[in-house]
């Protein structure tokens, strides 16, 4: 079961994460997971190829009910760590939110968090 389906998962990170002072640089990830909110699914494109099998084929099965997964964080979040369980085999597009670049500000500002 994906960890969103249970009740309250649809919290603000907000919530979840410890307040920063105003102006703290972003230095790491930890706990944070909003670039995670912006897709339900992990986002592969031509490269979901050189992803472990097994991966494959949970992403491809969930794309056949991908509207389940609708405004729910992404597959792989884990809610009680706030990381990707497959952080080393996540999609290029992932590996753009650089930590405290602009991606990763500005999702931050999206959805709350300092």
């Amino acid at each position: 079961m994906h960890p969103g389906n249970q009740p309250n998962a649809r919290l603000s990170l907000a919530v979840i994460l410890p307040d920063k002072p105003a102006g703290t640089p972003v230095v790491d990830c930890q706990g944070c997971g909003v670039c995670c909110r912006e897709q339900s699914l992990p986002p592969f494109l031509d490269e979901i190829d050189f992803a472990p099998i097994a991966l494959q084929r949970e992403v491809l099965e969930a794309r056949k009910h991908e509207a389940d997964y609708d405004g729910l964080p992404c597959l792989w979040w884990e809610k009680e760590t706030g990381k990707c369980r497959h952080h080393a085999d996540r999609p290029n597009i992932c590996r753009e939110y650089e930590v405290g670049g602009e991606l990763c500000l500005e999702t931050r500002v999206k959805f709350g968090v300092k």
